[in-house]
């Protein structure tokens, strides 16, 4: 039987997709929004891997675009966004996430409230990734046709062609109306989602948002909690001496050095944190999951630290996180080290499909 989705449920999600966000994925409060008003809206209900009949359509329903800059996007826009996905003839039967995040956890949910369809716990990802090419699970390299909508106030915009080209369209939609867009896009057999994207990570969010609340107030605690229970490690705890963010493309673009005494961290992001280094070494690579807590150890994305904070940081290996196929090719991140001015695939070697 399907989970049907309670309010502590979402709680748990909002905090655990936060953690496994890794600086992006949108912000736990946006998260308790969203997942509050989608049971007021109707009866949510996660469907398993293992429950749900692989010959479903699911489609994919996320916000892209550049955090600091979430314009009039509201959440009657994700529900329109799937309506006119539908007006167009295009066929679906469920809704998955394109990603783990405080808010992105929640994709499709306030769809299936409204519509009366089943949520699929087989994500696009099981991290955040900030372009849609890489929450689509390797789509792109196969002969498909694309179409995704995207809805922000004063804005609707269908894009059919391939995974580049109708996700370059919606990026643009997000740089020119500086807003989050609502989209809801290329619909996929589940069976697909089975093989190529993050089955079950939805739940581990949910399983990870509990763990965390269970170690009560104590910052440190919630902090270890939540790398234990990813078999992750801590790195530093350090104040942000210098940060730098720019939105560009419909990205947050930036930098962060962490100061800890004699010892610093350079902590790179494309929305989602890139790069980790310290003394010129990398430590970590994208989609490694570095993730970061403020002093109150409760799980922060990269758009809302600030110069002078202190804050907790933790590295996840990929290798121990589920991963869409989306982050396994070369072709994904050229446009992120173009944005970010830094390597990343040559990092990837062995890891990358092609």
């Amino acid at each position: 039987m399907p989970k049907i989705i309670t309010k502590d449920d979402v709680q748990a999600l909002a905090i655990g997709g936060t953690i496994l966000g890794g600086g992006g994925g949108g912000g736990t409060a946006n998260g308790l929004r969203e997942g509050y008003l989608a049971l007021e809206l109707g009866k949510v209900e996660l469907w398993s891997p293992e429950e749900a009949n692989p010959d479903w359509k699911v489609i994919t329903s996320a916000a892209l675009g550049a955090p600091t800059q979430p314009g009039e996007t509201k959440p009657m826009h994700f529900i329109r966004a799937a309506q006119l996905l539908r007006d167009i003839g295009v066929e679906f039967h469920g809704v998955i996430a394109a990603e783990n995040g405080g808010r992105n956890s929640f994709g499709g949910w306030l769809i299936a409230a409204a519509l009366g369809l089943p949520v699929v716990d087989t994500p696009g990802d099981g991290r955040a990734h900030p372009t849609a090419l890489m929450g689509s699970m390797g789509l792109h390299k196969t002969r498909y046709d694309s179409v995704k909508v995207g809805v922000t106030e004063g804005s609707e915009v269908v894009s059919y062609g391939s995974l580049q080209t109708t996700g370059a369209a919606i990026r643009a939609q997000a740089g020119y109306m500086k807003a989050l867009i609502a989209m809801a896009r290329d619909p996929v057999p589940v069976s697909y989602t089975l093989e190529h994207g993050a089955p079950g990570a939805i739940k581990l969010a949910i399983n990870l948002g509990y763990k965390y609340m269970e170690a009560g107030e104590d910052p440190d605690k919630r902090v270890e909690a939540s790398t234990e229970f990813l078999d992750g490690e801590f790195i530093c705890k350090a104040k942000i001496v210098e940060k730098t963010i720019e939105a560009k493309g419909g990205f947050d673009v930036g930098l962060m050095t962490l100061s800890d005494g004699e010892e610093e961290w350079e902590l790179s992001y494309v929305n989602e944190y890139m790069t980790l280094e310290k003394d010129g070494e990398r430590l970590a690579t994208f989609p490694d999951l570095m993730t970061t807590f403020n002093e109150k150890g409760e799980p922060v994305t990269s758009a809302l630290l600030e110069k002078g904070e202190t804050i907790y940081l933790v590295n996840v290996p990929k290798e121990k996180i589920p991963v869409g196929d989306g982050n396994k090719y070369a072709d994904a991140f050229v446009p992120i080290e173009a944005a970010l001015g830094k390597p990343i695939i040559e990092y990837l070697k062995g890891y990358l499909k092609g």
